[in-house]
């Protein structure tokens, strides 16, 4: 924090008259990793290597949308091999998706999907404790610091924020740097990386941030424990099943 204050006191004077909204498209890869289930090889080369999803950002100096940019359809990939038949389904994205943010109130609402049925989760924006590492690059024409943490003690995070857009905000529930960020690195080096596409700095209407109103009002706590549930459910599903393995890939 410390680190943070200190960039913050030298940076705003020079960028205080910056434009403090717009909207910023993003690409999600997500790497697939299917090394640890028992398929043959011949399975395995059928199976795209890497999951990608188009998301929006848009905000203002306090509220902000993520959502999906475009809707991606679901796909089936089937096969058969040594007489074990295969099925692997890709979900697309869903365009009710989305996880709004407002600064000034400090709260958040994650509306999320599972298994075509709406959630709308309600959290607190809490502090994060970033570290500034001193490495910086050019993200188009916008000059990036890094910052790393930790999420839950366990995954690492990088986030690339530019003091050039001094918005405290980024995509998903990232956030709390001195500048919007662009880009963010989660976990394994290269396994699950955020990186924008087009960064169009304008004013916003109102209309433009939505704040989401459809779906069951839970906490987290209650999502994961419906949605550790349903995998459960699915997995009682798959052994029920005869001479078939079936796997389901998440954008």
């Amino acid at each position: 924090m410390k680190n943070i204050l200190i960039i913050s006191l030298l940076i705003i004077p020079l960028f205080c008259f910056a434009q403090k909204s717009g909207v910023v498209n993003y690409v999600h890869t997500i790497k697939i990793d299917l090394s640890n289930r028992d398929l043959p090889k011949e399975i395995l080369d059928k199976i795209p290597k890497e999951r990608v999803s188009h998301k929006t950002l848009i905000f203002n100096e306090t509220e902000s949308s993520y959502k999906t940019l475009i809707k991606e359809e679901e796909e089936d990939v089937e096969g058969e091999s040594g007489g074990m038949r295969f099925r692997m389904r890709m979900m697309g994205g869903n365009e009710k998706e989305q996880t709004y943010k407002n600064l000034e109130d400090k709260v958040a609402i994650d509306q999320r999907d599972l298994m075509g049925k709406l959630f709308k989760i309600n959290a607190d924006i809490e502090d994060t404790e970033w570290k500034i590492t001193g490495e910086k690059k050019i993200i188009f024409k916008y000059m990036v610091l890094e910052a790393q943490t930790m999420i839950d003690d366990t995954v690492a995070v990088s986030a690339w924020f530019t003091p050039q857009i001094p918005v405290s905000n980024g995509p998903q529930m990232f956030g709390g740097l001195p500048g919007l960020i662009l880009e963010v690195h989660i976990g394994e080096e290269g396994k699950n990386v955020i990186r924008p596409t087009e960064i169009d700095l304008r004013e916003i209407e109102i209309s433009e941030i939505v704040k989401p109103d459809e779906g069951k009002e839970v906490t987290h706590e209650e999502f994961r424990k419906i949605r550790k549930e349903k995998m459960e459910e699915m997995r009682e599903m798959r052994g029920a099943r005869k001479g078939g393995n079936r796997v389901i890939i998440r954008g």
